[in-house]
Protein backbone atom coordinates (compact mmCIF):
# COMPACT_ATOMS: atom_id res chain seq x y z
CA UNK A 1 0.00 0.00 0.00
CA UNK A 2 0.99 3.53 -0.49
CA UNK A 3 0.23 6.40 1.35
CA UNK A 4 -2.82 9.17 0.22
CA UNK A 5 -0.33 11.52 -0.61
CA UNK A 6 1.88 9.72 -2.63
CA UNK A 7 -1.46 8.42 -4.50
CA UNK A 8 -2.49 11.39 -5.39
CA UNK A 9 1.15 12.76 -6.13
CA UNK A 10 1.43 10.13 -8.84
CA UNK A 11 -2.09 10.20 -10.09
CA UNK A 12 -1.25 14.21 -10.69
CA UNK A 13 1.77 12.96 -12.58
CA UNK A 14 0.41 10.32 -14.68
CA UNK A 15 -2.34 11.99 -16.08
CA UNK A 16 -2.13 14.63 -19.07
CA UNK A 17 -4.08 17.65 -20.01
CA UNK A 18 -6.12 17.15 -23.07
CA UNK A 19 -6.25 18.64 -26.39
CA UNK A 20 -7.66 21.98 -27.51
CA UNK A 21 -10.78 23.04 -29.01
CA UNK A 22 -13.22 25.40 -29.58
CA UNK A 23 -16.39 26.02 -28.05
CA UNK A 24 -18.98 28.84 -28.23
CA UNK A 25 -18.80 31.59 -25.45
CA UNK A 26 -22.66 30.39 -24.44
CA UNK A 27 -21.29 27.15 -23.82
CA UNK A 28 -18.46 27.40 -22.26
CA UNK A 29 -18.99 27.15 -18.44
CA UNK A 30 -16.92 24.96 -16.76
CA UNK A 31 -14.43 24.65 -19.48
CA UNK A 32 -10.15 25.56 -18.74
CA UNK A 33 -8.99 28.70 -20.92
CA UNK A 34 -6.33 27.35 -23.31
CA UNK A 35 -5.13 30.39 -24.20
CA UNK A 36 -4.97 33.88 -22.72
CA UNK A 37 -7.82 36.51 -23.86
CA UNK A 38 -6.48 39.76 -25.08
CA UNK A 39 -9.41 42.69 -25.89
CA UNK A 40 -10.39 43.02 -29.10
CA UNK A 41 -11.75 46.35 -28.30
CA UNK A 42 -11.94 49.52 -25.55
CA UNK A 43 -14.66 48.49 -22.61
CA UNK A 44 -16.60 50.62 -22.83
CA UNK A 45 -16.45 51.27 -26.73
CA UNK A 46 -17.01 55.18 -26.55
CA UNK A 47 -17.50 57.48 -23.20
CA UNK A 48 -21.03 56.42 -21.85
CA UNK A 49 -23.35 57.25 -19.75
CA UNK A 50 -23.91 55.98 -16.22
CA UNK A 51 -27.46 58.03 -15.15
CA UNK A 52 -30.48 58.99 -16.58
CA UNK A 53 -30.08 62.76 -16.85
CA UNK A 54 -28.16 65.61 -18.82
CA UNK A 55 -24.92 65.74 -20.45
CA UNK A 56 -23.49 69.45 -20.39
CA UNK A 57 -20.09 71.49 -20.38
CA UNK A 58 -18.94 71.42 -16.80
CA UNK A 59 -18.06 75.18 -17.06
CA UNK A 60 -21.67 76.38 -18.43
CA UNK A 61 -23.30 75.05 -14.89
CA UNK A 62 -19.85 76.41 -13.14
CA UNK A 63 -20.61 79.71 -14.09
CA UNK A 64 -23.99 80.10 -14.32
CA UNK A 65 -24.85 80.24 -17.63
CA UNK A 66 -28.35 79.45 -18.80
CA UNK A 67 -28.52 75.81 -20.80
CA UNK A 68 -31.02 74.98 -23.38
CA UNK A 69 -31.76 71.54 -24.18
CA UNK A 70 -31.17 70.70 -27.65
CA UNK A 71 -31.06 67.09 -28.51
CA UNK A 72 -31.43 63.08 -27.17
CA UNK A 73 -28.73 60.57 -26.37
CA UNK A 74 -30.36 57.05 -25.75
CA UNK A 75 -28.77 53.57 -25.73
CA UNK A 76 -28.08 52.58 -29.16
CA UNK A 77 -28.89 55.74 -30.90
CA UNK A 78 -26.61 58.32 -30.02
CA UNK A 79 -26.92 62.20 -30.16
CA UNK A 80 -25.68 63.51 -33.85
CA UNK A 81 -23.24 66.66 -33.31
CA UNK A 82 -21.45 68.51 -31.39
CA UNK A 83 -22.96 70.13 -28.48
CA UNK A 84 -21.45 73.84 -27.83
CA UNK A 85 -21.22 76.60 -24.87
CA UNK A 86 -25.02 76.96 -23.42
CA UNK A 87 -25.98 73.42 -24.68
CA UNK A 88 -27.23 70.49 -22.79
CA UNK A 89 -28.66 66.70 -24.03
CA UNK A 90 -30.93 64.70 -22.42
CA UNK A 91 -29.18 61.36 -21.95
CA UNK A 92 -29.89 57.79 -21.03
CA UNK A 93 -28.00 55.15 -18.96
CA UNK A 94 -25.16 53.38 -21.69
CA UNK A 95 -25.99 56.10 -23.95
CA UNK A 96 -22.87 57.60 -25.62
CA UNK A 97 -21.74 60.97 -24.49
CA UNK A 98 -22.19 63.42 -27.35
CA UNK A 99 -19.32 65.27 -28.51
CA UNK A 100 -18.17 68.33 -26.50
CA UNK A 101 -20.18 67.45 -22.90
CA UNK A 102 -18.05 66.32 -19.80
CA UNK A 103 -20.22 65.83 -17.36
CA UNK A 104 -23.81 63.94 -16.83
CA UNK A 105 -25.45 65.52 -14.42
CA UNK A 106 -28.32 63.22 -13.12
CA UNK A 107 -32.27 63.74 -14.01
CA UNK A 108 -33.14 64.08 -9.50
CA UNK A 109 -30.61 67.00 -9.55
CA UNK A 110 -31.98 69.13 -12.79
CA UNK A 111 -34.86 71.08 -13.36
CA UNK A 112 -37.34 71.61 -16.42
CA UNK A 113 -38.87 74.99 -17.78
CA UNK A 114 -39.23 75.12 -21.31
CA UNK A 115 -36.15 74.28 -23.54
CA UNK A 116 -34.14 74.91 -20.84
CA UNK A 117 -32.83 73.28 -17.23
CA UNK A 118 -31.74 74.59 -13.59
CA UNK A 119 -29.39 72.65 -11.79
CA UNK A 120 -28.94 72.10 -8.05
CA UNK A 121 -26.38 69.89 -7.14
CA UNK A 122 -24.23 70.40 -4.07
CA UNK A 123 -21.63 68.12 -4.74
CA UNK A 124 -21.49 68.56 -8.64
CA UNK A 125 -17.73 68.32 -10.07
CA UNK A 126 -16.53 67.84 -13.90
CA UNK A 127 -16.29 64.08 -15.48
CA UNK A 128 -18.98 63.07 -12.88
CA UNK A 129 -21.59 59.85 -14.02
CA UNK A 130 -19.24 58.95 -16.79
CA UNK A 131 -17.90 55.94 -17.86
CA UNK A 132 -14.60 56.73 -19.79
CA UNK A 133 -13.69 54.63 -22.82
CA UNK A 134 -11.40 51.84 -22.39
CA UNK A 135 -12.16 52.07 -18.39
CA UNK A 136 -12.78 48.44 -17.90
CA UNK A 137 -10.85 47.39 -20.02
CA UNK A 138 -8.27 48.79 -23.60
CA UNK A 139 -7.80 47.35 -26.87
CA UNK A 140 -5.06 44.54 -26.77
CA UNK A 141 -4.88 44.07 -22.67
CA UNK A 142 -4.44 41.00 -21.30
CA UNK A 143 -8.73 39.94 -20.34
CA UNK A 144 -8.49 36.35 -19.42
CA UNK A 145 -5.48 34.58 -18.45
CA UNK A 146 -5.21 30.78 -19.46
CA UNK A 147 -6.12 28.25 -17.58
CA UNK A 148 -9.24 30.31 -15.83
CA UNK A 149 -12.01 28.25 -15.07
CA UNK A 150 -14.99 29.69 -16.94
CA UNK A 151 -17.47 30.72 -14.90
CA UNK A 152 -21.18 33.18 -15.64
CA UNK A 153 -19.22 36.23 -15.14
CA UNK A 154 -16.34 35.22 -17.68
CA UNK A 155 -18.77 34.37 -20.01
CA UNK A 156 -20.24 37.37 -19.48
CA UNK A 157 -16.93 39.50 -19.83
CA UNK A 158 -15.66 37.64 -23.17
CA UNK A 159 -19.59 38.08 -24.94
CA UNK A 160 -19.44 42.03 -23.75
CA UNK A 161 -16.15 41.86 -26.05
CA UNK A 162 -18.13 40.78 -29.01
CA UNK A 163 -16.08 36.87 -28.77
CA UNK A 164 -18.29 34.05 -30.29
CA UNK A 165 -16.13 31.56 -29.23
CA UNK A 166 -12.62 30.18 -27.43
CA UNK A 167 -10.30 27.92 -27.35
CA UNK A 168 -10.42 25.33 -24.00
CA UNK A 169 -9.01 22.40 -22.73
CA UNK A 170 -11.30 19.27 -24.06
CA UNK A 171 -13.70 17.53 -21.54
CA UNK A 172 -13.50 13.96 -20.48
CA UNK A 173 -15.63 11.10 -21.74
CA UNK A 174 -15.83 8.92 -19.01
CA UNK A 175 -17.48 5.47 -19.06
CA UNK A 176 -18.79 4.10 -15.39
CA UNK A 177 -18.63 0.07 -15.61
CA UNK A 178 -20.94 -1.39 -12.62
CA UNK A 179 -20.46 -5.14 -11.75
CA UNK A 180 -21.86 -7.41 -9.32
CA UNK A 181 -24.73 -10.03 -9.58
CA UNK A 182 -26.22 -8.89 -6.67
CA UNK A 183 -27.33 -5.55 -7.99
CA UNK A 184 -30.86 -4.63 -9.29
CA UNK A 185 -32.01 -1.01 -10.86
CA UNK A 186 -34.38 1.18 -8.91
CA UNK A 187 -38.07 0.84 -10.23
CA UNK A 188 -38.44 -2.88 -10.04
CA UNK A 189 -39.89 -5.35 -7.32
CA UNK A 190 -36.41 -6.15 -5.03
CA UNK A 191 -35.74 -9.88 -5.17
CA UNK A 192 -33.94 -11.74 -1.89
CA UNK A 193 -30.69 -10.95 -1.91
CA UNK A 194 -30.28 -8.16 -4.13
CA UNK A 195 -29.82 -4.49 -3.32
CA UNK A 196 -30.45 -1.51 -5.63
CA UNK A 197 -27.72 -0.49 -7.69
CA UNK A 198 -26.68 3.26 -6.59
CA UNK A 199 -23.20 3.74 -7.02
CA UNK A 200 -23.31 4.66 -10.64
CA UNK A 201 -26.44 6.97 -10.46
CA UNK A 202 -24.45 8.39 -7.51
CA UNK A 203 -20.99 8.29 -9.85
CA UNK A 204 -22.75 10.56 -12.90
CA UNK A 205 -24.43 12.93 -10.73
CA UNK A 206 -21.25 13.61 -9.67
CA UNK A 207 -19.87 14.10 -13.07
CA UNK A 208 -22.44 16.07 -13.74
CA UNK A 209 -22.09 18.38 -11.30
CA UNK A 210 -18.15 18.67 -12.13
CA UNK A 211 -19.18 19.21 -15.71
CA UNK A 212 -18.81 16.81 -17.38
CA UNK A 213 -21.64 15.38 -19.63
CA UNK A 214 -19.99 12.35 -22.34
CA UNK A 215 -20.93 9.62 -19.71
CA UNK A 216 -21.91 6.61 -20.24
CA UNK A 217 -22.86 3.67 -18.26
CA UNK A 218 -22.35 -0.38 -18.62
CA UNK A 219 -23.28 -3.05 -16.05
CA UNK A 220 -21.06 -6.10 -15.97
CA UNK A 221 -21.65 -9.21 -14.03
CA UNK A 222 -19.50 -10.92 -11.89
CA UNK A 223 -17.73 -12.91 -14.85
CA UNK A 224 -14.24 -12.34 -16.34
CA UNK A 225 -15.36 -12.98 -20.09
CA UNK A 226 -18.68 -10.34 -19.16
CA UNK A 227 -16.37 -7.56 -17.48
CA UNK A 228 -13.08 -8.04 -20.43
CA UNK A 229 -16.13 -7.13 -22.89
CA UNK A 230 -17.37 -4.33 -21.34
CA UNK A 231 -13.86 -2.93 -20.74
CA UNK A 232 -13.17 -3.21 -24.25
CA UNK A 233 -16.06 -1.55 -25.11
CA UNK A 234 -15.16 1.38 -23.03
CA UNK A 235 -11.84 1.37 -24.06
CA UNK A 236 -12.67 2.35 -27.58
CA UNK A 237 -14.74 5.36 -26.35
CA UNK A 238 -13.65 6.71 -22.79
CA UNK A 239 -11.13 9.06 -21.68
CA UNK A 240 -11.69 7.28 -17.67
CA UNK A 241 -13.29 4.59 -17.15
CA UNK A 242 -14.58 3.90 -13.95
CA UNK A 243 -15.15 0.49 -12.12
CA UNK A 244 -17.44 0.17 -9.06
CA UNK A 245 -16.47 -3.02 -7.25
CA UNK A 246 -14.85 -5.73 -8.44
CA UNK A 247 -11.70 -4.58 -7.64
CA UNK A 248 -10.74 -6.93 -4.31
CA UNK A 249 -9.36 -10.54 -4.58
CA UNK A 250 -12.62 -12.55 -3.61
CA UNK A 251 -13.69 -15.24 -6.00
CA UNK A 252 -15.80 -13.01 -7.81
CA UNK A 253 -14.13 -10.02 -8.60
CA UNK A 254 -12.45 -9.72 -12.24
CA UNK A 255 -11.85 -6.01 -12.53
CA UNK A 256 -8.13 -6.68 -11.71
CA UNK A 257 -7.87 -9.84 -13.56
CA UNK A 258 -8.78 -8.36 -16.53
CA UNK A 259 -6.99 -4.95 -16.10
CA UNK A 260 -3.61 -7.26 -16.04
CA UNK A 261 -4.39 -9.53 -18.73
CA UNK A 262 -5.49 -6.22 -20.88
CA UNK A 263 -1.67 -4.97 -20.14
CA UNK A 264 -3.07 -1.62 -17.91
CA UNK A 265 -0.15 0.09 -16.74
CA UNK A 266 -0.82 -0.10 -12.96
CA UNK A 267 -0.14 3.17 -11.09
CA UNK A 268 -1.43 1.94 -7.69
CA UNK A 269 -3.52 -0.38 -5.87
CA UNK A 270 -4.31 -0.33 -1.95
CA UNK A 271 -4.15 3.13 -0.49
CA UNK A 272 -3.69 3.47 3.32
CA UNK A 273 -6.56 5.10 3.84
CA UNK A 274 -10.10 3.97 5.65
CA UNK A 275 -12.88 4.16 4.01
CA UNK A 276 -11.45 3.29 0.24
CA UNK A 277 -8.49 0.94 0.87
CA UNK A 278 -8.64 -0.97 -2.34
CA UNK A 279 -8.52 1.57 -4.53
CA UNK A 280 -6.78 1.09 -7.98
CA UNK A 281 -5.66 3.39 -10.55
CA UNK A 282 -4.08 2.64 -13.92
CA UNK A 283 -3.17 3.50 -17.39
CA UNK A 284 -3.23 2.59 -21.15
CA UNK A 285 -2.72 4.33 -24.24
CA UNK A 286 -3.52 7.68 -22.36
CA UNK A 287 -6.49 6.21 -20.99
CA UNK A 288 -7.49 6.24 -17.12
CA UNK A 289 -8.82 3.42 -15.38
CA UNK A 290 -9.67 3.77 -11.93
CA UNK A 291 -11.11 1.00 -9.67
CA UNK A 292 -13.49 1.96 -7.17
CA UNK A 293 -14.31 0.08 -4.16
CA UNK A 294 -18.09 -1.26 -4.12
CA UNK A 295 -19.49 0.24 -0.91
CA UNK A 296 -21.39 3.22 -1.76
CA UNK A 297 -19.56 5.69 0.66
CA UNK A 298 -16.20 4.52 -0.21
CA UNK A 299 -17.17 4.96 -3.53
CA UNK A 300 -17.98 8.57 -2.76
CA UNK A 301 -14.99 9.53 -1.02
CA UNK A 302 -12.33 8.01 -3.46
CA UNK A 303 -14.51 9.79 -6.27
CA UNK A 304 -14.05 12.95 -4.40
CA UNK A 305 -10.33 12.63 -3.43
CA UNK A 306 -9.11 10.95 -6.54
CA UNK A 307 -11.30 10.89 -9.67
CA UNK A 308 -12.17 14.65 -9.75
CA UNK A 309 -8.22 15.58 -9.22
CA UNK A 310 -7.61 13.45 -12.38
CA UNK A 311 -10.76 14.87 -14.50
CA UNK A 312 -9.36 18.07 -13.46
CA UNK A 313 -5.79 17.85 -14.75
CA UNK A 314 -7.21 16.49 -17.58
CA UNK A 315 -9.36 19.11 -18.14
CA UNK A 316 -6.39 21.68 -17.68
CA UNK A 317 -7.13 23.01 -14.29
CA UNK A 318 -4.13 24.06 -12.58
CA UNK A 319 -4.95 23.26 -9.01
CA UNK A 320 -7.30 19.99 -9.08
CA UNK A 321 -7.85 19.05 -5.59
CA UNK A 322 -11.18 19.67 -3.67
CA UNK A 323 -11.10 23.09 -1.81
CA UNK A 324 -10.30 23.04 1.94
CA UNK A 325 -9.96 24.85 4.94
CA UNK A 326 -8.83 24.29 8.44
CA UNK A 327 -11.40 24.71 11.17
CA UNK A 328 -11.74 22.95 14.68
CA UNK A 329 -12.80 19.84 15.36
CA UNK A 330 -16.06 20.52 17.54
CA UNK A 331 -15.68 16.96 19.64
CA UNK A 332 -12.86 14.65 20.28
CA UNK A 333 -12.01 11.91 17.80
CA UNK A 334 -10.13 8.55 18.53
CA UNK A 335 -8.36 6.45 15.21
CA UNK A 336 -6.14 3.81 14.55
CA UNK A 337 -2.62 5.07 13.16
CA UNK A 338 -1.63 3.90 10.31
CA UNK A 339 -4.68 4.78 8.01
CA UNK A 340 -5.51 8.36 6.89
CA UNK A 341 -9.23 8.49 7.53
CA UNK A 342 -11.71 10.96 5.09
CA UNK A 343 -14.57 11.34 7.71
CA UNK A 344 -17.96 12.41 6.59
CA UNK A 345 -18.58 16.02 8.96
CA UNK A 346 -20.36 18.99 8.45
CA UNK A 347 -19.06 22.74 9.24
CA UNK A 348 -20.96 25.85 9.56
CA UNK A 349 -17.27 27.48 9.08
CA UNK A 350 -16.88 28.29 12.42
CA UNK A 351 -16.26 24.74 13.79
CA UNK A 352 -16.13 21.20 11.61
CA UNK A 353 -18.41 17.94 13.49
CA UNK A 354 -17.83 14.30 12.08
CA UNK A 355 -21.22 12.70 11.74
CA UNK A 356 -22.38 9.38 13.02
CA UNK A 357 -22.43 6.62 10.23
CA UNK A 358 -18.88 6.81 8.97
CA UNK A 359 -18.92 3.16 8.06
CA UNK A 360 -18.62 2.32 4.40
CA UNK A 361 -21.73 1.73 3.73
CA UNK A 362 -23.63 3.99 4.79
CA UNK A 363 -25.07 6.47 2.34
CA UNK A 364 -27.17 8.12 4.97
CA UNK A 365 -24.81 10.51 6.67
CA UNK A 366 -23.17 11.23 3.34
CA UNK A 367 -26.21 13.27 2.94
CA UNK A 368 -26.20 15.31 5.30
CA UNK A 369 -22.64 16.07 4.85
CA UNK A 370 -20.95 19.24 3.20
CA UNK A 371 -16.80 18.14 4.06
CA UNK A 372 -14.58 15.19 4.55
CA UNK A 373 -12.56 15.82 7.68
CA UNK A 374 -8.79 14.34 6.44
CA UNK A 375 -6.83 13.10 9.45
CA UNK A 376 -3.35 11.75 8.68
CA UNK A 377 -2.11 8.38 8.98
CA UNK A 378 -0.27 9.40 12.31
CA UNK A 379 -3.17 10.99 13.89
CA UNK A 380 -4.95 8.49 16.81
CA UNK A 381 -6.19 10.64 19.32
CA UNK A 382 -7.75 14.57 18.47
CA UNK A 383 -9.38 17.01 20.68
CA UNK A 384 -12.12 19.01 20.23
CA UNK A 385 -10.46 21.95 19.32
CA UNK A 386 -7.59 20.91 17.30
CA UNK A 387 -7.29 22.62 13.98
CA UNK A 388 -7.79 19.84 11.01
CA UNK A 389 -7.73 19.99 7.19
CA UNK A 390 -11.74 20.19 6.01
CA UNK A 391 -12.40 19.42 2.20
CA UNK A 392 -15.09 21.13 0.97
CA UNK A 393 -17.48 19.03 -0.85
Amino acid sequence: MISVKEAQRKLIEVVTTSNQIAVNVSKSAGYVLSKNISSPLDLPPFDQSAMDGYAIIADDYLNGKPIEVIGESSAGKSFNGKIKSGQAVRIFTGAEIPAGADVVVMQEKVSVKGNEIAIADENFRPGQNIRKRGSQIKKNELALPKGMVLNPATIGFLASMGLKSVSVYRKPNVVVIVTGNELQKAGTKLSPGKIFESNAVTIVAALKKEGIENIKTLYAKDDENKTRKEFLKALKVADFILFTGGISVGDYDFVGVVLKKEKVKEVFYKVKQKPGKPLYFGAKNKKYIFGLPGNPASVLTCFYEYVIPAIRKFSGYDYCHLPSVQLPLSERIQKKKGLTHFLKAVTDFKTVKILEGQESYIMRSYAEANCLVCLSEDDEIVEAGKIVEVHLI
